[in-house]
């Protein structure tokens, strides 16, 4: 906060005698993912100098990598089981994307451009699809399903700039998120979507308490995860046995 504070006073003191700039921070830096983790938010906030009255302010927040598979019934003798015709590889688990001008020229070139480069160019397919357009029902699905869930939104929330000089953000995070590094970028764009300035901040997401073990586990102990997830559901079983026995006895 400290170098935020003094990073604010030099940025104001040469914003006579420079060009457009942009610094930021973050109210945390770490987010908690417990059993009883509801959804939060984070306020990114900061200092930027224009270099005209038509730069806008970019915002993205870039959640940890995952990959999505897709899978479609088919028959294979006689039988019809779940195959796996395409994969999104290493894709965000959460995006998000702000403005501070919502009537930029080029707002839509600008959303095409992120969504094929975080999404689209990382479909994989393992059969030429029958439908001329399979591939991109693959891409407005996957799309549709994280707009669904809350993962993924493209210019609903507008950035705010007071003065011209400092700007703040509020980021939501949805309940079901993916633990790892969160990046949010903020960029300072011209008329044409041209970049003239960046910053970025990140906010590591971690699994605590019985999430935590878990997680572990089933990666790391996959027997052990399996032998306790079956006692587990032993005890329940033979709990709620004992429980009804009792209630109707």
């Amino acid at each position: 906060m400290k170098a935020l504070f003094f990073a604010i006073i030099i940025l104001f003191s040469a914003s006579p005698f420079s060009s457009s700039s942009v610094i930021s921070d973050i109210d945390k830096s770490d987010i908690e993912l417990s059993t009883r983790f509801d959804g939060t938010s984070l306020l990114v906030f900061g200092a930027l100098t224009l270099e005209n009255d038509s730069t806008s302010l970019l915002v993205e927040v870039v959640g940890p990598s995952t990959s999505i598979y897709i899978r479609k019934k088919v028959q294979v003798w006689g039988i019809w089981v779940n195959r796996k015709v395409a994969q999104f590889q290493d894709i965000p688990s959460f995006y998000q994307i702000s403005i501070s001008n919502p009537e930029h020229p080029v707002l839509m070139k600008i959303k095409n451009q992120k969504l094929k480069s975080l999404f689209y160019d990382f479909l994989e397919t393992n059969s030429t699809p029958v439908d001329g357009n399979g591939v991109e029902q693959y891409y407005d699905e996957l799309t549709r399903l994280k707009k669904k869930l809350g993962k993924l939104s493209t210019f609903e929330e507008q950035v705010d700039i007071i003065d011209k000089k400092l700007f703040s953000y509020k980021v939501n995070l949805p309940k079901k998120i993916h633990p790892g590094i969160y990046k949010i970028k903020m960029t300072l764009i011209d008329q044409q979507g041209i970049e003239l300035s960046k910053s970025e901040q990140s906010v590591k997401v971690s699994k605590v308490g019985v999430q935590e073990f878990l997680s572990y586990n089933s990666k790391k102990n996959p027997v052990f995860y399996g032998l306790f997830s079956v006692i587990i559901a032993l005890i329940l079983g033979f709990s709620a046995a004992q429980l009804f026995r009792w209630l109707y006895r």
